[in-house]
């Protein structure tokens, strides 16, 4: 049956464009479900978990086009400890001195937008020295933060630094509050993990000493703008630049965990980030197995109400089919979105309770098709026979009737999926949708919740929308070249 199936949609160029583009959305599916562990995916909506990751950023292929027009936008670096070139360790009879370099390399007309430099480090009793310090191309270096890791006094208690980590976040109070358990619970167990943003207070303070080496005021000036500058000018200057981390310490306890240097910029990913800095792609590939989970769900529950529950009224017919035929009625005549939306505010937006609302109100139309067909076929000559020869309804119904109605049947099995699945989108969107899990549909809310439209961010709306009609269009072109082979053949 099922290569039958197949060999139909394989002769029928709809239905070949459809196979392709459905083995698209699978190979998604399985490369998600197989690959990209249940916790990550979970993290969606976790801001602390994407707080590494560069807002609103372009897809990285932008600087391929802006190549033609000799510009280039500065793409968003993640240095990590592996990534560290150089580490080397001085000891002393009390002392030990440990550096890690990081090797950057600025070719843009622009500056980046921040930088930030997380790190873990385990502590002892007596509390070690941090230092940070840039080697620029043009031989200029300085210091631009020192200070001392008292696990009580290095807790985000300043405000401009609480401020800084809080816009980087791009949360509620609420959500950095739970951040900060995290480091404290840290800290208890001697780990100090604290992150040094590029508008904390030490850095501009520390930049402001060094005033002289540049010919402009540089009081009002960010700090990346100053550090990625070149003296004359404030304009970037490119090359290589080097970022030393150094821990001063008095004991053999103390010891790096983790570092890594962020350089905040403009273009990251294949399809960019959103301004609560998320991962468009990961979006994208975890929002499919949910909208294919939906729609196949859906499809499959209705269309198999739909098929019996029409069958059933047009094959029996009398008094019972009218009645039937009545419930039909009634379920088309109402207006479903209206009733999705007022269900959504009193009773919850939960994903299985508006998969329930979906196939409650999905079967009647199919129902009324399997109806008029069954009426049709139940008049047939073959099936009149078989009643005279004494055959019961049951055994009628199996051999002569659902055989005919399958083909129509696995049309709107087809037709069914980008019907549930825009149905959740739309939901979704006006904000009724279910914001535990990542849909796209949820994807185009929070983009029109942030003006994305207005804004320019066209990575994070087109997207989400381009997935949804491809799912759409693929399940419509099977679906079409089903509905056509079945009524070649019934012409036949």
């Amino acid at each position: 049956m099922v290569s039958k199936i197949i060999i139909k949609l394989w002769s029928h160029k709809g239905g070949v464009s459809g196979i392709i583009l459905l083995l698209f959305l699978l190979t998604i599916t399985v490369y998600t479900v197989s690959y990209i562990p249940a916790s990550e995916r979970e993290e969606w909506n976790n801001p602390s978990f994407w707080i590494n990751y560069p807002k609103n950023a372009a897809p990285y292929w932008i600087n391929f086009f802006l190549s033609f027009l000799h510009e280039q936008l500065p793409e968003h670096k993640i240095f990590t400890i592996n990534d560290a070139t150089v580490k080397n360790y001085t000891e002393g009879n009390d002392y030990k001195v440990q550096n890690i370099s990081f090797f950057y390399e600025h070719s843009y007309s622009e500056f980046p937008p921040a930088f930030s430099v997380p790190y873990s480090i385990q502590i002892g009793d007596i509390p070690p020295a941090v230092e940070i310090s840039i080697k620029r191309p043009d031989g200029l270096a300085f210091v631009i933060y020192y200070n001392s890791l008292d696990p009580i006094s290095n807790s985000f208690q300043d405000g401009e630094e609480y401020d800084s980590a809080q816009q980087l976040l791009g949360t509620e109070d609420r959500d950095f509050e739970n951040q900060k358990v995290v480091e404290e619970v840290e800290k208890n167990s001697n780990v100090i993990s604290q992150r040094l943003f590029s508008s904390s207070r030490e850095i501009t303070q520390s930049l402001a000493d060094k005033a002289n080496f540049f010919d402009f005021p540089i009081n009002d000036i960010p700090a990346e703008k100053v550090i990625f500058s070149d003296t004359k000018n404030n304009v970037p200057l490119e090359g290589k630049y080097e970022f030393v981390f150094s821990i001063y310490s008095f004991e053999n306890t103390t010891n790096i965990e983790d570092i890594q240097w962020i350089v905040d910029g403009k273009v990251y990913g294949i399809l960019g980030t959103d301004d609560f800095r998320r991962d468009i792609s990961f979006g994208i590939m975890i929002g499919t197995p949910v909208a294919l989970l939906i729609g196949v769900t859906v499809a499959i529950s209705s269309t198999v109400i739909g098929l019996f529950y029409g069958l059933l009224s047009g094959y029996k017919g009398g008094r019972i089919g009218s009645l039937m035929v009545v419930i039909i009625d009634i379920f088309l005549s109402i207006p479903t979105m209206v009733l999705f939306i007022i269900l959504s505010l009193n009773f919850g937006r939960s994903i299985l309770f508006l998969i329930g609302l979906f196939i409650l109100f999905g079967w009647p139309g199919i129902a009324l098709i399997n109806r008029t067909f069954s009426i049709q076929i139940k008049n047939y000559a073959y099936v009149e026979a078989s009643k005279l020869m004494g055959e019961s309804d049951f055994r009628i119904v199996l051999r002569h009737i659902v055989p005919q109605l399958i083909p129509f049947t696995l049309a709107n099995f087809a037709l069914s999926v980008p019907a549930a699945i825009l149905g959740e989108a739309a939901l979704s969107f006006l904000g009724f949708g279910d914001p535990s899990f990542p849909t796209w549909g949820q994807m185009l809310q929070d983009a029109h919740f942030s003006s994305a439209e207005i804004l320019g961010y066209w990575w994070w709306i087109m997207p989400p929308g381009l997935m949804i009609s491809i799912t759409s269009i693929a399940f419509i072109l099977i679906g079409r070249s089903l509905e056509a082979k079945s009524k070649l053949n019934k012409m036949r």
